[in-house]
């Protein structure tokens, strides 16, 4: 059992990355024990992760597909590539600010750094995400779409997108603690915000007035960086990366800042 000195500690911004380091192991294990518990009375098991943004992609390009065909050529991979984006940040964040809001007792009995459930999550998200993209490639085989090696830049994609998604996951859960009410408005705000996000149909259906109105959405940035190697088959423009990573680094930034201050009142609220 790891050792804690709470009389002698840095402050919390650095503490709690000191312990999450130590804690590496049991991060391990937490992400496994969420991929077992998540699966285990399954029939499908993993093989869920993988059917269903199939399902999710048949369904709406049957929906969807008609009307959009001729601005949007092999619909089906425009679409769940930017749904494997959105599912892996939507979902991440819901998943940890609810363990942290309501199964989050075990930082009530002994002292784990506490955003080892958020970091976790985080992982078990990206997990899934790469799992899922081989869903993306079986449908990109079947429509004949390319693969090219602009997919080389997928890592640096979803290197971004893990760093937004823990930072907004870090913020939502530290909401969430104190206002448990924030997971269902969570929830009401994200299936509005997904209809005002061009996952299912191009961003130029929108008058050129409204235009500016979309650069106020960050999901959309985050979208773009990982679908344009994959459906444009290019390497995302050095604004749009910038704008993607810097947005990223200012949200787990503020994310880390606010959860690490109210790290010791998490333990009191839970």
């Amino acid at each position: 059992m790891l050792e804690y000195d709470s009389a002698n500690r840095p402050p919390p911004v650095i503490d709690e990355f000191i312990q999450l380091i130590r804690y590496r192991d049991l991060i391990v294990l937490l992400v496994e024990n969420i991929l077992k518990n998540r699966y285990k009375r399954s029939v499908l098991g993993i093989f869920w992760m993988l059917l269903n943004p199939l399902l999710q992609t048949i369904v709406l390009t049957i929906a969807f597909g008609t009307m959009f065909k001729s601005s949007l050529p092999n619909y089906a991979v425009y679409i769940l590539s930017g749904l494997l984006a959105w599912n892996f940040i939507t979902q991440t964040a819901q998943y940890a600010m609810s363990t942290m809001a309501y199964g989050g007792g075990l930082l009530n009995r002994i002292y784990i750094p506490r955003a080892t459930y958020i970091v976790a999550a985080t992982g078990n998200g990206l997990i899934n995400l790469v799992i899922s993209i081989s869903s993306l490639v079986i449908i990109i085989i079947f429509l004949g779409h390319p693969i090219t090696w602009t997919w080389l830049f997928l890592p640096v994609s979803i290197g971004i997108l893990t760093i937004f998604v823990l930072g907004f996951a870090l913020l939502l859960s530290t909401a969430a603690v104190f206002f448990t009410d924030t997971v269902d408005i969570y929830q009401v705000f994200i299936q509005a915000l997904f209809f005002l996000t061009p996952i299912m149909y191009p961003p130029s259906i929108f008058p050129a007035e409204l235009h500016q109105l979309l650069l106020l959405n960050p999901f959309i940035t985050l979208i773009d960086i990982f679908r344009e190697p994959i459906y444009a088959n290019q390497i995302p423009d050095a604004a749009l990366i910038i704008k993607a990573t810097l947005f990223s680094l200012i949200t787990l930034l503020t994310g880390w800042i606010v959860f690490t201050k109210r790290a010791d009142q998490l333990a009191y609220r839970l």
